[in-house]
């Protein structure tokens, strides 16, 4: 018994062009990102503890919006860049020493 592929691929890359709708698309999608990685941060560091100190129950329930305002004002002040095409990260390590053989 012999199995035929429905479809072949090519062997080429294809790439789509970048509008400007999927740009800023991926830029919201990179400050969401960043924006629920420096909540996750400022939690861990002990802010929203921090705020809840002698508030009872109506300041832990609005701790988390707090730090999550926190953390929306500095990832769009300062982005990281962890998901853009320049980042520093996606490039391959070049090492700065010759090897001698």
């Amino acid at each position: 018994m012999t199995i035929t592929p429905l479809q072949t691929l090519s062997a080429t890359p294809v790439s789509s062009p970048r509008t400007p709708a999927s740009t800023a698309i991926e830029d919201e999608t990179s400050i969401q990102f960043e924006k629920l990685l420096w909540a996750e941060l400022l939690t861990h560091t002990g802010l929203e503890d921090a705020l809840t100190l002698g508030g009872g129950q109506g300041a832990s329930m609005f701790s988390r919006y707090f730090v999550e305002a926190i953390a929306g004002d500095i990832a769009e002040q300062h982005p990281l860049g962890l998901l853009s095409d320049k980042s520093p990260l996606t490039e391959t390590a070049k090492p700065n020493v010759e090897l001698k053989a």
